[in-house]
């Protein structure tokens, strides 16, 4: 079996019913319906790490998500696949996700639309909670200090600060959004 993704073939395995309903729990989040069942599978020391963002802890993770219905009208998965490769301890899976930004325009609902593909990968701990979220836009590692020297570390602090302003103004609770 295999997936398609912006940058090439991947093998793809069947998911496990735990896999499955970890995957389709979080990808709630992605579609703008954020609940305490996609929340329990990360532990409170957890990090995501996308493009925009490095969220640190569980309450941050929840700002993130718990913040995409001010941003989107519509955020549908198009499709998911496990990825047969992973590291040990994580889950990875290829997503396609189509999201339509609100309209800035007043009376308009709907503005710009973009279908994103991404590398998405959970990294586990002993107790199969998600300790660490990545998500690779285009399957592109995402940049860390590590990587880019000093732009790279100008780049990580400011997605950290993005992550921050977001989770004063949000709330974390998924019944308050």
């Amino acid at each position: 079996m295999t997936t398609e993704s912006s940058v090439g073939t991947h093998a793809t395995r069947n998911p496990t019913e735990k896999e499955r309903q970890i995957i389709e729990d979080v990808l709630n989040l992605y579609q703008l319906h954020p609940t305490e069942d996609a929340y329990r599978h990360y532990a409170p020391n957890a990090e995501f790490h996308d493009p925009v963002s490095i969220a640190s802890g569980l309450d941050s993770i929840r700002s993130q998500f718990n913040g995409m219905p001010k941003l989107f009208a519509e955020s549908v998965t198009k499709k998911w696949d496990v990825l047969a490769e992973a590291p040990p301890n994580a889950l990875a899976f290829n997503l396609d996700q189509h999201y339509v930004f609100k309209s800035p325009i007043p009376f308009k609902s709907k503005g710009a639309e973009q279908t994103v593909n991404s590398k998405v990968t959970f990294h586990f701990n002993d107790q199969g909670l998600i300790v660490k979220h990545d998500e690779e836009w285009d399957h592109q590692t995402n940049k860390t200090a590590g990587d880019s020297g000093f732009m790279g570390k100008v780049m990580e602090n400011r997605k950290k600060l993005d992550a921050k302003v977001i989770e004063k103004m949000v709330p974390s609770d998924p019944s308050k959004v």
